[in-house]
């Protein structure tokens, strides 16, 4: 998160004497976040520089947006390679879930929320496995009936006619 249309104005050399600062405990270190953050630099740079956690910087920042009505511009994560994309393409490409979540080492319920968000997973196609299997089960049923019925030999009165008709 940063300044909405700010390009860096504070120097290496001003951020250095801003550590000293608050390591002698002449600033506090939310002074220190809001200047730095005024001088352009983003919140994981203000976290790194002061040696902070991030969620301190995050806070501070955030509470004097609030404050003084700041546009922030917040940079999004993800893009062609997150963990998202690779579901989603993966998923596409006809794996099963359980093959993408071994396969990217997460959790089979976070690839099926994933999933689910984009439309891949549902009721559509799990109906057409299920058709595909109950097809192929009466399928082995109906051979395994014609192979075990009992084999009914005609009478040769029967037979004669059937013979004669033809």
């Amino acid at each position: 998160m940063k300044l909405a249309n700010t390009e860096v104005t504070i120097e290496g050399t001003r951020v250095e004497e801003i550590k000293k600062d608050v390591e002698a405990k002449k600033m506090t270190k939310g002074a220190a976040i809001r200047e730095m953050f005024a001088g352009g630099m983003e919140t994981k740079e203000i976290a790194n520089a002061l040696g902070i956690r991030y969620n301190h910087a995050y806070n501070v920042i955030k509470n004097e947006c609030l404050i003084h009505g700041l546009e922030v511009e917040v940079e999004r994560r993800g893009g062609e390679n997150s963990k998202k994309q690779q579901i989603i393409t993966m998923l596409e490409e006809g794996k099963s879930i359980t093959e993408v979540s071994k396969e990217l080492k997460c959790m089979y319920n976070y690839v099926w929320q994933v999933g689910k968000a984009a439309g891949l997973t549902g009721q559509k196609k799990q109906t057409k496995k299920t058709v595909k299997t109950v097809v192929e089960k009466a399928s082995e049923v109906e051979k395994k009936a014609k192979k075990d019925a009992p084999k009914v030999k005609a009478s040769k009165k029967v037979q004669k006619k059937a013979v004669a008709t033809a």
